[in-house]
């Protein structure tokens, strides 16, 4: 079996120099950086799969890492976005953490980012199976981080009784019945709060 999916957390904490010279989730960042160098070894192409930004609507396609939203510069990003990117629109906050991560675990392949809002029930969970199946393709589902005490891979639910939360459910349930799952846990530094990155492993697709 080989890892087909990767879950982890979209704080912005992940990414060197957002928290300034502080050392934080140090432990975590390991974790995630290892897993995406797994599943990028066995991978043509990644899609990453993350919420969108609140009140914005759902979308497909190449997108860069930003993190303006925070208030953090590229210059005191830590991990370098991938080259050719500064042209394209920017990602909501839980994908820019992906994109970045992927970047600094070497992966310098085709990237797809798929912003999920507020859908039909189901439609999510199918969307992930579909492109789970493709042949070459590996995820990476980024999860929302709100102070919240649910448990699930990635770290808290952001709204679990909401909509966003409801779709999160989805796509992580989608992958828990598709795969094998290998769990890592950590807690942050800086907001003493429980982290998951969660391996998905399988067989490769189409056998």
């Amino acid at each position: 079996m080989i890892v087909r999916a990767v879950a982890l957390p979209g704080t912005p904490l992940l990414v060197p120099g957002v928290a300034g010279s502080a050392v934080v989730l140090a432990d975590t960042r390991e974790h995630v950086l290892g897993a995406l160098r797994d599943l990028v070894a066995h991978v043509d192409r990644v899609v990453v799969v993350a919420p969108a930004p609140r009140g914005a609507p759902g979308r497909r396609g190449e997108l860069r890492p930003a993190l303006e939203a925070v208030g953090v510069e590229p210059r005191w990003w830590g991990w370098a976005p991938a080259p050719g990117a500064e042209e394209l629109p920017a990602a909501g906050l839980p994908a820019s953490v992906g994109l970045l991560a992927l970047a600094a675990a070497g992966w310098r392949g085709p990237v797809e980012v798929v912003e999920l809002d507020a859908r039909p029930a189901g439609e999510a969970g199918r969307l992930v199976r579909v492109l789970g199946e493709e042949p070459g393709t590996g995820l990476v589902v980024v999860t929302s981080t709100a102070p919240d005490g649910a448990a699930h891979p990635g770290g808290p639910a952001a709204d679990p009784a909401g909509a966003a939360g409801g779709v999160e459910h989805e796509v992580l349930g989608a992958l828990g019945d598709s795969f094998e799952q290998v769990v890592e846990r950590s807690v942050g530094e800086y907001e003493q709060r429980a982290y998951e990155v969660v391996r998905f492993a399988g067989a490769p697709a189409g056998r």
